[in-house]
């Protein structure tokens, strides 16, 4: 047991710092698209775009490892962690300026995003002492939620885009939202082991599917100027959060702990910290070096 937790941690640090790390690299390499840029400074901000998409792209491995190796809990108990790396990138390289609430929200965030990981790992330890079944799935709960957020999202999406408010929130929270639902899918489609048949597991496949929506809509969010250093914390809010409560809603014996509904509190108020300051509409002062 030891041997595996160590093991999920590794590859759950792997994946936050390479998750995040692209994101900061895509973020710098989104002006590629801008026609204010000229030809060698597009030329240098392709080549950080293409390496962050690749290591955006190619995340699913760690996640697939983990999961084989450890649980989904363990993996994702360190998630947090990677904001930190994405918080010194922005500062360095993207040129954010990122200002005392928007630390301290980012702060709550990672503290409470990485106790939640912790509250997952502690209740899938009592699960397996309880020999408690996950493999119960209510499809009409999940079919529901679903559907719901299928059409909540691209709401909030279209008011946001049209009313230019609060860009790098909402789009960070969609885009989490959607990497909650690839990481919750993946957890089902490997809920019996990891075979052969897990990967013609439709509900397995589909995770790919909310993966890419992920992207998509982050790189999105890049494009309409969004702040780095905001979008990411929204989006690692959900991407944790998400999991907890859709898991706990599909999965038949699941338990969500008031300790998980502290800590959600926790990261609420950090979302709340980090956007009581209008998002600057455009980002002009990425170093060109």
């Amino acid at each position: 047991m030891a041997g595996n937790l160590l093991l999920g941690i590794l590859f759950g640090l792997f994946n936050t710092t390479q998750l995040h790390v692209a994101k900061g690299m895509e973020r710098y390499g989104i002006e590629i698209f801008s026609r204010k840029q000229s030809l060698k400074e597009k030329g240098k901000k392709s080549l950080v775009y293409t390496i962050g998409f690749i290591l955006n792209q190619t995340i699913f491995i760690w996640q697939i490892i983990g999961n084989a190796v450890s649980t989904a809990t363990v993996f994702s108990a360190v998630f947090g962690i990677g904001l930190i790396v994405l918080m010194i990138f922005s500062k360095k390289y993207l040129k954010e300026d990122i200002q005392k609430l928007e630390l301290m929200g980012a702060i709550l965030i990672i503290i409470g995003t990485i106790f939640v990981g912790y509250t997952l790992f502690e209740l899938e330890l009592f699960y397996q002492e309880m020999e408690i079944d996950q493999s119960n799935i209510n499809w009409a709960n999940f079919l529901i939620i679903i559907i719901f957020l299928l059409i909540l999202f691209p709401v909030i999406l279209i008011f946001s885009i049209k009313t230019s408010i609060a860009i790098s929130l909402i789009f960070g929270l969609v885009a989490g939202a959607c990497g909650g639902i690839d990481n919750t899918l993946k957890h089902l489609g490997m809920i019996k082991g990891l075979s052969l048949e897990t990967f013609l597991n439709p509900i397995f496949l589909l995770s790919f599917l909310s993966g890419g929506f992920a992207f998509l809509i982050t790189q999105w969010g890049f494009a309409k100027k969004a702040k780095a250093s905001k979008l990411v914390p929204s989006y690692n809010s959900l991407y944790i959060l998400l999991p907890v409560f859709l898991e706990g809603l599909i999965i038949e014996g699941t338990i969500i702990t008031p300790l998980q509904l502290i800590f959600t509190f926790i990261i609420i108020i950090g979302i709340i910290l980090m956007n009581i300051l209008k998002d600057e509409p455009e980002i002009t002062n990425i170093n060109k070096d």
